[in-house]
């Protein structure tokens, strides 16, 4: 059997995946990408609520309080609000790629 020579370009390929062009293709990815990484940190930030008992700002509260050292819930604290502000970025970033 001899294989026959095709000629592929990438608009072809996309358009056999059902994408209209490239920018709509890329979109999808982006989209995947990022609903991936948000289910990873909402998933990070309730380990954090069930490991510590309480909400981000009930530990942001315990944070600013001072009064004795805790290293182990300030960096947890520190960690968590990373966690937590990827979420809102990723959430505005899926927004902006949902309206465009």
């Amino acid at each position: 059997m001899q294989a026959t020579a095709t000629n592929y370009t990438t608009e072809s390929i996309l358009a056999t995946l059902g994408y209209p062009d490239a920018m709509t293709a890329a979109r999808q990815q982006a989209r995947m990408m990022l609903l991936g990484r948000l289910t990873r940190f909402q998933t990070m930030t309730q380990l954090f609520e069930r490991t510590w008992g309480c909400t981000l700002d009930e530990m942001r509260a315990r944070y600013e309080r001072g009064g004795h050292e805790d290293f182990e819930a300030d960096d947890a604290y520190l960690e968590w609000r990373w966690y937590a502000e990827a979420v809102e970025t990723i959430q505005a970033q899926l927004t902006t790629l949902k309206t465009h």
